[in-house]
């Protein structure tokens, strides 16, 4: 187990890293579901656990940054992974070792959307320049979350649409990819992961992709719900979300065409009702 770890060239620790080393305790590994992007491993040390992500894929994202950023939000009391060292392996790929927070979220109710609701907006209200030491990344909206979207002109025409309307304010920190799937839960306790895409951004954005999600793989109402309990931490017009919810459906849709995004039976059906009613979608944009 330590061997495990002591194959990584490390260049940032946490004190607590060290104390692993030198604890002598019993380990255990166990395999995590992947993601898109890294391998996943559950490090068991004794009565500790850790993760231990390896971007051994073809993303390749700056998770020194990404470290830098969980330190500077765990310091300021945000639920995120707590970051416990970053570093290479042998053949270079960047690892990111961080403390166990529980498993993925598979239940909800108006309690826990209360509680998730409530993260996100910490995050958002958050001043950046709370983040000692640390400069947030702040990237052309339209470049970084649409990508390749050139290769498919009608949906391209809206994206220059919407943009030019959308009163973009990229003033705040948002999460960037907020779902159930980046959510854990241990003991009633939440933690927001994967801060891959954290940066400067509008929150509204933010909120209407986490909406969107909700809407599509679980039921509109559940989506309102969370809505709802948002709201009440951070009031904000439904009405001026609307036009960040047609965006954040237009990336669904290019996900879909580029990479690949998960389908039930009733996904396309969903995402079609979600283009027709809104006012600000053109229906091209499903062919």
């Amino acid at each position: 187990m330590i061997d495990t770890l002591a194959g990584i060239e490390w260049h940032e620790t946490n004190p607590i890293l060290n104390n692993l080393f030198n604890s002598g305790a019993e380990g255990a590994l166990s395999a995590l579901t992947p993601g898109l992007e890294a391998d996943v491993v559950k490090i068991t040390l004794g009565e500790n656990h850790f993760v231990l992500k390896v971007w051994n894929k073809r993303s390749k994202p700056d998770v020194l940054r990404q470290y830098h950023l969980l330190e500077a939000l765990h310091r300021q009391g945000i639920r995120v992974s707590e970051p416990i060292g970053y570093g290479r392996t042998e053949t270079g790929d960047a690892v990111l070792l961080t403390r166990y927070h529980g498993t993925a979220v598979t239940k909800v109710s108006p309690s826990i959307f209360k509680k998730i609701a409530a993260i996100l907006a910490d995050i958002h209200r958050l001043p950046p320049g709370r983040l000692e030491g640390m400069e947030l990344a702040k990237y052309d909206f339209a470049a970084y979350f649409f990508p390749g979207i050139e290769a498919f002109p009608t949906m391209n025409e809206e994206l220059i649409r919407l943009v030019g309307s959308a009163d973009m304010q990229m003033d705040r920190i948002i999460h960037g990819d907020f779902h159930l799937g980046n959510l854990l839960e241990e003991n009633g306790q939440y933690t927001v992961i994967d801060w891959t895409n954290g940066q400067l951004g509008d929150p509204r954005y933010d909120l209407s992709w986490a909406c969107l999600l909700l809407r599509i793989y679980v039921s509109e109402s559940k989506s309102l719900t969370f809505l709802y309990k948002y709201q009440e931490e951070m009031p904000i017009a439904t009405k001026e979300l609307e036009i960040f919810e047609a965006l954040a459906c237009l990336r669904w849709l290019l996900l879909d065409r580029t990479a690949g995004v998960p389908k039930h039976t009733d996904t396309m059906k969903k995402v079609r009702k979600i283009v027709r009613d809104s006012r600000f979608l053109n229906e091209s944009v499903l062919l």
